[in-house]
Order: structure tokens, then C-alpha cells, then sequence
């Protein structure tokens, strides 16, 4: 200490010694010692009221975080995170829902639904000419439309879009599983004789070796289908000759006359045995958004023509009907008439119909 220093100065000259003598402490001690005196200073049983140590700002602002602090930030994150992924998911399910439970009113764009509707719009108009057609040359023009659009072959296909990639039974498996419910075929017997109406290629029934199928059709596309007319295929002329089942796979739906759909109803009469089976099926809108069908209706009209229903099943695309011939003499139509009669009125249904009138044809 250099001479004639005031007092003042060798104060602080001593003080720094004595620092500079003492050993420093580890930081994790100091940290120990800044938090205890951080607890020293907030009162116990005031929570929330904060006491600012001298020397020190207060106030939330300058709060240290401790660890609790830090816990309830994190879970706070946590949960803000998973509420926003929660809803995400429900706005992604609900879109997922309302895009399929549109899909059958507005289908997807590029999709092949609507070129198919048209056609077979434009399958029906034709057919319906055919019925009203005065000339053979008229008859033979409108029937190279049917043919150029496919047929009664492309006409099915058409009905059945998408059924085989969404995993639905075909017609005959349906058919024969549900005839088994309700019927055991005694193998000691003749076979199990059944007449496939509009049969295409003729191998629905090929793999049931209890059953003996007779294929028919406008257009045959296999060897083994015979072409008629179900209003021309000779009829019966003994019992023995007479079918245990009648086959109007998408059949009643591609005649365009709406008189003879009911006609090739009880045309079937004709060739079955007693108590025999008939086995319709429709495309399911004829049924759910047509002006003049629904399943009610049908199930008049099929109990006025003499046949009970045993089993019935629908499919996204399909209505499938196992009937049975009433015992006789009930096993005829009974007089009841069907008109064309609007049951759901509404601009976009379709106009499937079957009218029964007072004197069907023979």
C-alpha cells in the first residue's frame, strides 16, 4: 500500500485480499445457495404473493422457471399437440364419410359410373322401341343399337360393375346357399334340374355337381348356352321334363316392356315342378330409388302371382330373391292388378316398373 493513502482506499485494498484468500465455491453449491435464498424470501402459507429480495427485480416477468414450472409447460405442449392431432383426424374421418356416403349420388370424378348409367339408360330406350317398333326395318335398326352397345352380356356386366373388386358373392353362390337353407336335395334322386335365363356363358351352376343346369340366351357366349327367348324355350310336356328352379338372374330388368316383366314372372309357372323354386335378381336401385318399385311393392306383386318369398338378401348393388311356388291352386295369379303407380315421387329416382295388367298374355 503505497504511502499516504486514505483510509477509504486501504478499506477496500483489505476487503479484496480477504476475497482473493477464500477458496471459490463449486457453481452447483452457488446455485443451491441463490435457490434457498429465493425460498427464504417467499413467506410460507402466502402462496402467489411474491417478495421481492433486495437487490433482485420481482414480479412473474422475472421469475426464475423451476423444474415443476418446466413439467407443466411440457405437459401443456403435450396436450395442445394431441388435441390438434385428434382433431385433424376427426375432420379427416368425417371427410372419408361424406365422400362414401356420396359416392353412390355424385360419383368420383373420372369414374366410369356415369358412361355406365347412360348406357344403360340408353339400353332401356332402345328396348322400349324395340317393343313399340311398327316395321321390320325399324325392328332391325334399333336392334344393331342393342347390339352395338353389347348386348344383353354387356348389359349385366354393366350391373355388376365393381362387384368383384368389392369382394361380393356372385348370384348363384348366393342362390344355391340359400336354396341349401331352406331345402336338402336327396341324392338317391335325378338331379337337381335348373333353367339359367339369360346365361351368357353358361357356367353359374357348373361346379354344383348335384345340380343339372339348361342355359339359355338371346346371345349365347359359351358352347353349352343355348339361343332362345324364355317366351320361346319349348315348354314342359310331362312332369318329369319340368325344372326344379327357374334363373332370372338381371334378367326382368334388360326386357324393356314393362307388361312383359310381369309376364315372364308368371311365364315361369310354366316350367316348374310343384312348390318349385324361381330365383330373381335386380339391380338394387330398381328397388331403393325407382318412382314406381320398392320392395314392398314387389312382395305384392310377387304374392299375387302365386309364389312365396323364402329368402331375400340385398347386396351394394344387388337384390337377390329365393321364391317358392304356392301349393296349388293358389300357385297362379289371383287377379290383383299392378299399375304404374308413383310410390317415391322425386326428380332424380329412374322409372323401373312392373305392371301387372287385368289379362296378362298367356
Amino acid at each position: 500500500m503505497p504511502r499516504g493513502a486514505s483510509k477509504k482506499q486501504k478499506k477496500i485494498a483489505a476487503a479484496a485480499f480477504k476475497a482473493a484468500s477464500q477458496p471459490a465455491k463449486p457453481m452447483a453449491q452457488e446455485a443451491v445457495a441463490t435457490d434457498t435464498q429465493d425460498n427464504a424470501a417467499e413467506p410460507k402459507g402466502k402462496k402467489g404473493k411474491l417478495i421481492r429480495p433486495r437487490g433482485k427485480r420481482g414480479g412473474i416477468k422475472h421469475k426464475k422457471p423451476t423444474t415443476k414450472d418446466a413439467d407443466a409447460v411440457q405437459a401443456a405442449a403435450k396436450k395442445a399437440a394431441a388435441t390438434k392431432l385428434n382433431g385433424a383426424g376427426k375432420e379427416k374421418a368425417a371427410a372419408t364419410k361424406s365422400a362414401a356416403d356420396s359416392e353412390e349420388a355424385v360419383p368420383a370424378e373420372g369414374t366410369e359410373a356415369p358412361d355406365h348409367a347412360t348406357k344403360i339408360a340408353k339400353f332401356h330406350t332402345l328396348l322400349k322401341q324395340l317393343e313399340q317398333a311398327t316395321s321390320a326395318e325399324e325392328r332391325e335398326e334399333i336392334q344393331k343399337g342393342l347390339d352395338t352397345l353389347g348386348g344383353l352380356a354387356q348389359y349385366q356386366a354393366w350391373s355388376l360393375t365393381g362387384s368383384a373388386k368389392g369382394g361380393h358373392t356372385p348370384t348363384s353362390k348366393w342362390c344355391v346357399e340359400a336354396l341349401n337353407s331352406v331345402y336338402e336335395h336327396d341324392r338317391s334322386k335325378p338331379k337337381f334340374k335348373v333353367l339359367d335365363v339369360g346365361a351368357i356363358t353358361g357356367t353359374a351352376y357348373d361346379k354344383y355337381r348335384w345340380i343339372e343346369p339348361t342355359y339359355i340366351d338371346l346371345h349365347p357366349q359359351g358352347d353349352k348356352v343355348q339361343q332362345y327367348s324364355f317366351f320361346d324355350f319349348p315348354q314342359p310336356e310331362t312332369p318329369e321334363s319340368r325344372f326344379d328352379m327357374v334363373a332370372l338372374s338381371l334378367v326382368i330388368n334388360f326386357v324393356g316392356d314393362v307388361r312383359k316383366r310381369s309376364e315372364m314372372l308368371l311365364h315361369s309357372h310354366k316350367y316348374l315342378v310343384e312348390e318349385g323354386f324361381l330365383f330373381l335378381v335386380l339391380p338394387l336401385p330398381c328397388l331403393t330409388n325407382s318412382r314406381y318399385m320398392n320392395q314392398t311393392h314387389l312382395r305384392s306383386l310377387i304374392d299375387s302371382i302365386g309364389f312365396n318369398v323364402l329368402k331375400q338378401s340385398d347386396s351394394a348393388k344387388l337384390s337377390r330373391w329365393l321364391l317358392q311356388r304356392k301349393p296349388a291352386p293358389e300357385n297362379q295369379w289371383n287377379g290383383t292388378v299392378f299399375k304404374k303407380r308413383e310410390i317415391n315421387p322425386g326428380p332424380e329416382r329412374n322409372n323401373f316398373a312392373i305392371v301387372l295388367d287385368p289379362k296378362p298374355s298367356a
